[in-house]
């Protein structure tokens, strides 16, 4: 077993609450998804190009995309996927949502 595997194994058995001390919440230019990521229960927020401020859990939503994402040649050959501009609409029901007013917005 190598060492990404015995991380892996170590991760799956901590707790939502360990994990969410390990993993804190973490602000990002645009959506992602990672592989390398899937166990963490990391939450994830970004401001999209409508001025909205977008949170997701990063497991629910690769557990939704990883049907498609498996066949994608990005995917199999990087094993992680962004997309700049907004969430993907197949996952967008899984994300918290807040429209912001010009004066909120963080760069």
């Amino acid at each position: 077993m190598n060492n990404k595997e015995l991380l892996q194994q170590a991760i799956s058995k901590l707790s939502t609450e360990e994990l969410a001390a390990i993993y804190p919440p973490i602000q990002r230019a645009n959506f992602v998804v990672r592989k390398s990521w899937l166990g963490r229960n990391q939450v994830i927020t970004f401001v999209n190009n409508k001025n909205q401020r977008i949170t997701y859990n990063h497991d629910e939503v690769l557990k939704v995309m990883l049907p498609k994402l498996s066949i994608m040649p990005c995917w199999i050959k990087r094993e992680y996927w962004s997309q700049s501009t907004d969430m993907p609409a197949n996952v967008r029901h899984l994300a918290k949502v807040e429209q912001l007013e010009a004066a909120d917005v963080v760069e």
